[in-house]
């Protein structure tokens, strides 16, 4: 089947990334400086495909119970329902509501940076979004945002899932998605309650992105339209000094 020219844009854009932030990263024997290179070529990825609604950044998130989770790598959020003093440059804490990605980014994948990314994913599915409380007094939650391990490459030759599913959850995983340039791509659907996904480790022509893109690039489309709003002021807590004022006699 003919590659059609959309198909050829986004592997130009990952080729043109991928080679940026390996020769960025030459000789640079500096894993947090390596990292932030690879961060910024992700975005170079990632930012051309948001939908209007949507920008990407990096920082931590929080909840209305005023529970943080870790530093996050990369995080993809909505902007409309949000004021802008709550995911500022300076400020980089990110309503949970707000949120519908969080990446985490690695240049080549190794069994302790899972282990370092499935920590930081426990940390957000700690958060309770959208709470709303019930005629019988409960208070309901709900979904929280999808969690991605990115990876520009990988220190084994193996299978990668397989490695995965040593220190990932089959059933019930923290993770969503997992994409390795020149390995694979899987997502877990939780409407089956299983994994899917494709190994391009004998092919190696970058197309792992082109299908993560296509998914990433429908949830959001799906997401401009259905969007479900809330009270940004419940961060602010004012509710315990605010009070009936009496009237004057």
């Amino acid at each position: 089947m003919e590659e059609s020219r959309y198909y050829r844009h986004i592997i130009n854009k990952i080729k043109a990334a991928k080679k940026s932030a390996d020769d960025m990263a030459v000789d640079i024997e500096h894993p947090g400086i390596e990292g932030d290179l690879r961060e910024l070529a992700l975005k170079e990825c990632i930012e051309p495909f948001l939908t209007h609604s949507f920008n990407v950044g990096t920082g931590k998130l929080i909840d209305t119970y005023q529970c943080l989770s870790d530093q996050i790598d990369a995080v993809i959020y909505h902007t409309k329902l949000v004021p802008p003093i709550f995911f500022s440059k300076e400020l980089g804490i990110y309503p949970v509501e707000s949120v519908r990605y969080v990446f985490e980014v690695k240049s080549k994948l190794t069994a302790t940076q899972i282990k370092d990314s499935l920590k930081k994913f426990s940390s957000t599915q700690k958060l309770r979004s959208f709470p709303r409380r019930q005629k019988d007094n409960s208070v309901t939650h709900g979904v929280r945002p999808s969690n991605v391990i990115f990876a520009f490459g990988s220190d084994i030759s193996g299978s990668e899932i397989d490695r995965f599913f040593k220190y990932e959850s089959y059933d019930s995983p923290s993770t969503t998605a997992l994409v390795v340039l020149g390995k694979g791509y899987w997502f877990y659907d939780w409407n089956e309650k299983k994994w899917f996904g494709v190994d391009t480790s004998q092919v190696n022509d970058l197309s792992e992105f082109v299908f993560f893109m296509t998914g990433f690039m429908n949830t959001l489309s799906r997401e401009e339209s259905t969007m479900r709003g809330f009270n940004p002021g419940s961060y602010v807590n004012l509710s315990q000094i605010a009070g009936p004022v009496d009237k004057k006699a």
